[in-house]
């Protein structure tokens, strides 16, 4: 089961806290400053979508898919299991924690030792 977000009346203004989202699909939504802390996220689509200056803390986002998402100054403190291409998607100024943020350079054909 998932929920098509899309299908939604537009503007959305979303919070959510310690839910569980997992195969949601948000694409190409705007959806600026939108809460997702301490969240499920896995298998969610967020391609197109606009979420500069999310919270996005502590959420586990295992196979979710970011394409072409604005992320600029976003929050992904603490977040897990993330794959972002930082090529193929906006990240000016967001926030990452360390050590998970070393997924970022899996874009890269690079070796770290």
């Amino acid at each position: 089961m998932y929920i098509d977000w899309t299908q939604a009346v537009t503007p959305l203004t979303l919070a959510f806290q310690e839910s569980n989202l997992s195969h949601s699909m948000f694409t190409r939504l705007s959806l600026q400053k939108m809460e997702m802390v301490e969240c499920v996220a896995r298998e969610v689509d967020f391609t197109g979508t606009n979420l500069t200056r999310a919270n996005l803390g502590k959420t586990d986002f295992l196979g979710s898919r970011f394409v072409d998402t604005n992320l600029s100054y976003a929050d992904f403190s603490q977040a897990v299991n993330y794959t972002i291409d930082p090529r193929a998607n906006r990240v000016k100024k967001a926030v990452f924690s360390l050590p998970e943020a070393v997924s970022l350079l899996s874009a890269f054909d690079i070796v770290l030792r």
